[in-house]
């Protein structure tokens, strides 16, 4: 009897391993037709001198004081000199005193799309910086300062590839809007104004497409490809505030009630209580579609998620990107005890900005948080936005922007995925469904460092290439449905 169990638990594991491995040989990327990179004429050197020109405005919106209002007070009228043809053709409306929605009117407004962009940058330290980060210069075949690659390469490609298309006598089949907000870095309230301009006048957008992912070489698994990566929903987010109460005295004769020690131990209980992880039905899409292009070793993996899935969960936590895809995160971004380095605080506070990942909640955050901090910590928030529903893949919308990719970068395929950051495109999700997140870029792993951060450059080629793409991209949108 037992050896008949054991020859039904060998037969098993067999059959498990050969089901596997047929799912591992099956994972082959999707065959595309080999074509040449699509290549319209354009005139390059005036395409990155007139993006130079929108770089060395300084438009720096920032989170508290004074707005220097001259750079967006020149925006406007330096765009319309840039792109004549835009500004002459297009209905421009003017949303929240310096937000810009453009309307590219078509043969009929069915099927209306929505490109969005945002032109102010957050802050630099020139000090810091290789060349002026307001320079707008080219030095060794890269353009140089503030907005390169977040995001008035976006606007700037936009605006470049329409102004060329209606020197072609392009007339677009459907209604095109083009969203730029001022004050997307602070969260500010100019994309909000323009969802409820065009809910207000019943405006359905077929798809909305903001920035976010963009061409990209090993996003994950090592696999020395290049991949679209398309975000299809993006994490949500508290500002979380920590208040932790105690007894205030002199620093001499401390005691494991001060405030102080009790932050300790509340931080402490919050990082040993993370979020519980998951792999969501996009992250395992896009899993698969990277593994794809992987070893063999690495397919049998990722195409036998139901069998490897605690396996895969621990290389992921492994790397902080990859692992911030499985779970909502907390950050510790601010500290504050007392002003005295002699003295000990009545109330130690932490700010912690936690991204909430789409299968939770704000509240369900708040409540987690609440519970790992314990008693003596009061949990509150400054301000909090739910995370964005997935949108479709298995649509029109999405093979549009998988095709455009494909005819501008031959063979690299889309992929979707959770974005981890946020984007005003948010304000859209909370409305209409189809709305990704992609540059149409290929963006480096330090042109990606320099968001935020010292030395923002893009490659002149990229960004002609992007040009190209959303040129592509407009042209798409005339085909037939």
């Amino acid at each position: 009897m037992i050896r008949y169990i054991l020859f039904a638990l060998l037969a098993a594991v067999i059959a498990l391993i050969a089901a596997a491995v047929v799912r591992a040989v099956r994972l082959k990327p999707a065959k595309t037709a080999a074509h040449e990179p699509y290549a319209p004429a354009l005139d390059e050197k005036g395409a990155v001198e007139r993006f130079c020109r929108t770089i060395r405005l300084g438009t720096v919106w920032p989170r508290y004081g004074e707005v220097d209002r001259a750079p967006f007070d020149a925006f406007l009228p330096l765009l319309r000199e840039l792109y004549p043809r835009m500004f002459a053709a297009l209905d421009v409306q003017i949303v929240n005193e310096y937000g810009l929605l453009l309307r590219w009117k078509g043969a009929d407004s069915e099927r209306p799309v929505v490109l969005m962009s945002h032109y102010d940058v957050v802050s630099a330290d020139a000090d810091k910086w290789t060349h002026p980060p307001f320079c707008g210069e080219v030095h060794d075949g890269e353009i140089w300062g503030r907005g390169t690659v977040d995001t008035k390469c976006i606007l700037a490609a936009l605006l470049e590839a329409g102004e060329t298309l209606l020197g072609e006598g392009f007339t677009p089949r459907h209604d095109i809007y083009f969203s730029f907000s001022n004050n997307e870095e602070t969260g500010g309230g100019t994309t909000p104004a323009i969802v409820s301009y065009l809910r207000d006048r019943n405006i359905t957008p077929w798809f909305v497409l903001d920035e976010g992912g963009a061409v990209v070489k090993s996003p994950a698994l090592g696999v020395r490809q290049e991949f679209a990566m398309i975000g299809v929903s993006e994490k949500g987010v508290v500002d979380a505030i920590l208040k932790i109460s105690g007894v205030p005295g002199h620093s001499s004769t401390p005691r494991a009630s001060d405030s102080t020690y009790r932050l300790v131990d509340v931080l402490a209980r919050i990082r040993k209580a993370p979020f519980p992880s998951q792999l969501s039905p996009v992250t395992r899409q896009m899993l698969s579609g990277i593994a794809a292009y992987a070893p063999f070793g690495y397919r049998l993996i990722f195409a036998n998620l139901w069998l490897f899935g605690p396996l895969v969960k621990k290389i992921m936590s492994r790397n902080g990107e990859t692992a911030a895809m499985l779970r909502t995160t907390a950050a510790l971004t601010k500290l504050r005890g007392s002003s005295e380095i002699n003295s000990i605080p009545n109330v130690a506070e932490v700010g912690m900005s936690v991204r909430v990942a789409p299968w939770d909640s704000t509240e369900s955050a708040l409540s987690r948080l609440r519970e790992a901090a314990g008693e003596h910590a009061d949990v509150t928030y400054d301000y909090k936005f739910e995370p964005s529903p997935f949108s479709p893949t298995d649509c029109d919308a999405f093979r549009l922007l998988a095709e455009t990719v494909d005819a501008v970068y031959p063979g690299v395929p889309a992929v979707p995925y959770v974005m981890n950051g946020g984007t005003d495109s948010k304000h859209f999700a909370a409305v209409w469904p189809n709305v990704y997140r992609f540059a149409g870029f290929r963006f480096t792993a330090e042109e990606r460092a320099g968001m935020h951060g010292n030395d923002e450059r893009l490659s002149v080629g990229s960004y002609l290439d992007g040009v190209r793409f959303y040129r592509k991209l407009l042209e798409n949108l005339n085909k037939g449905e």
